[in-house]
């Protein structure tokens, strides 16, 4: 009976002192009696899906419990190069916090304090867009057609990706006729100009649904691979406010979380409350921008905030060896959340703890306690290394077909093109392009197009070794590195991928396709004083096997392989 009444009393004791303890634990008053602190978002465009998370957590309440009553403002153009700019709201006390892009890093580089919050789009959208009939699909070929690009001279907005997009692509910026963006489609539609910047959520999808073409020209194809979308405030904001700023981050983000699971109500809510630019801002394209969107975020691979100072590290250096800025210094630019804190957890723990357990015990509990939580950092690690490596393998592969990409296709050439200069070894390369493909769009459709350029990688691939590269060239045009393989060999190769596909039927829901392929071939010579000389040389090939009547093999625009009868 003493054991018996032992354990009675230190139930009794341990009620009483956990009651006690709730009841000391301080509580957050109801959102309807504390007090909200007014605070402000500038946004860097419009009202479209692109800021749905702000949104949501607006809808949600997500904001309000944690105290802050939130304005969130629209951004654009009031008339071309005269740009509402978040940086110079936000660093002004304007707004209290803002939405920019990878630019933020050379403002800050340049003395202003702004701050990145959260890394929000883990892949820019910005591309620039012409029309097939403009007859140019590289930055390279603009030469004298009218353009409209935000370059230095013409914007107030700073855009270091078009500007390192351009500077990688060898081109002279002062000899453009160049003049400040719109961001209008009819300008491009009316030949007023043959360039814009748009985004890839959006832009081709209107430009489709206008009846067009349209050819879609991605800062990647030039190596340039920055971040999206950032949310971002002022240096003063943190060390005055710190709480603010977390409690901000925690709740957008926990609104894009809602937003993505909730894609088709968050659209409507953007349908009913925000007012759009125009009027073809419609359903339809706010849900084909959400899919886009989910695309560039990764939030399944990924943590919706998540900041890599490494490639920002990358970032800044880039910036660095273009002459953008001087230096950079990531420790006051990027903020980074603290995790929960040890005096947080024994705070957590103790209150807990203590109305149940002896000093022993709790020193005993804290050891497991760090123990799991130890080892869910080292899982939380490995899941963040997983997700960079597959970000990485989505950066590298072209988005429809799966095939390399051109940013990837070009560091394959360079690193075989030196390999092959070190060794000896011989290099060729292929380049492939579809057959009167235009044709195949304009009577079957986009999706069916879509579906052959998929078939033919999927074709070509079977005709390839190991060692082989494949990427997708351009928009129907596809090229092959055959590392350490000589031109009889490369020819064979070049054969079999032509026959391959030369025989294939696609099957699609509009019945059955044939298609054919034009290929022209290169290898290395010793003349070659960088890769790009293989490329024209296969490039002029190309051209002669589709002079020559297509469905043909040409080397060295000499020699091709007839077509069968």
């Amino acid at each position: 009976m003493p054991k018996r009444s032992g354990r009675c009393l230190l139930t009794v004791c341990v009620t009483l002192l956990l009651a006690l303890g709730l009841l000391a634990s301080p509580r957050p008053l109801p959102a309807s009696q504390a007090p909200l602190t007014p605070v402000s978002l500038q946004l860097l465009w419009y009202h479209q899906f692109q800021f749905a998370g702000y949104y949501a957590a607006k809808a949600q309440g997500y904001f309000q419990e944690v105290g802050l009553d939130v304005e969130i403002r629209d951004g654009g153009y009031a008339s071309p190069g005269q740009a509402l700019d978040p940086v110079r709201e936000v660093v002004s006390g304007q707004a209290d916090f803002g939405v920019s892009r990878s630019d933020l890093l050379m403002h800050h580089a340049r003395g202003e304090p702004v701050l990145v919050v959260a890394n929000i789009m883990q892949r820019s959208p910005l591309v620039f867009l012409t029309l097939e009939r403009f007859g140019f699909s590289r930055l390279e070929e603009i030469g004298h057609r009218p353009i409209s690009v935000t370059l230095p001279g013409v914007d107030e907005r700073i855009s270091a990706e078009t500007l390192a997009t351009f500077l990688a692509a060898g081109v002279d910026i002062e000899a453009l006729d160049n003049s400040a963006p719109s961001w209008n489609l009819q300008d491009l539609y009316s030949g007023l100009t043959q360039l814009i910047p748009a985004y890839s959520t959006d832009g081709p999808y209107h430009v489709r649904r206008q009846g067009e073409e349209p050819v879609v020209i991605r800062p990647a194809d030039y190596g340039i691979d920055f971040y999206g979308d950032l949310l971002f405030t002022r240096q003063a904001m943190l060390e005055q406010h710190p709480e603010r700023v977390t409690a901000f981050r925690e709740a957008a983000i926990r609104g894009w979380l809602y937003a993505f699971e909730n894609t088709e109500e968050t659209v409507d809510l953007i349908l009913a409350e925000y007012p759009r630019r125009h009027g073809d801002i419609d359903r339809d394209l706010l849900l084909h921008e959400a899919e886009q969107i989910r695309e560039l975020m990764q939030p399944d691979l990924i943590e919706i905030g998540y900041s890599n100072p490494q490639r920002w590290q990358s970032i800044g250096n880039l910036y660095q060896a273009m002459g953008m800025i001087d230096a950079y210094d990531l420790d006051s630019f990027l903020f980074r959340p603290d995790p929960p804190g040890i005096a947080t957890l024994l705070l957590k723990l103790w209150r807990w703890l203590l109305p149940i357990i002896s000093g022993v015990t709790v020193v005993a509990g804290l050891a497991g306690y760090l123990f799991i939580t130890n080892r869910r950092l080292k899982e939380e690690v490995q899941r963040r290394r997983e997700a960079e490596a597959a970000l990485q393998r989505l950066a590298d592969q072209d988005g429809l077909t799966g095939a390399g990409n051109r940013r990837l296709f070009e560091q394959q050439l360079h690193q075989e093109f030196q390999r092959s200069r070190r060794a000896g070894h011989a290099l060729t390369v292929i380049l492939m392009d579809v057959d009167n493909f235009k044709q195949v769009n304009d009577e079957f459709g986009h999706l069916v197009g879509d579906q052959v350029l998929k078939e033919i990688v999927r074709v070509t691939r079977s005709g390839l070794r190991t060692q082989d590269h494949l990427a997708r060239y351009g928009g129907e045009e596809f090229v092959v590195v055959l590392p350490e393989t000589s031109l009889e060999e490369a020819y064979l190769v070049a054969q079999r991928i032509l026959e391959l596909n030369r025989a294939h039927i696609v099957q699609t829901d509009a019945g059955l396709i044939r298609y054919t392929l034009s290929l022209g071939l290169s290898e290395l010579r010793d003349s070659d004083r960088d890769p790009w000389q293989i490329i024209q040389r296969a490039d002029d090939s190309l051209y002669h096997a589709k002079h020559q009547g297509r469905d043909r093999l040409c080397v060295n625009t000499t020699h091709f392989l007839p077509q069968p009868d």
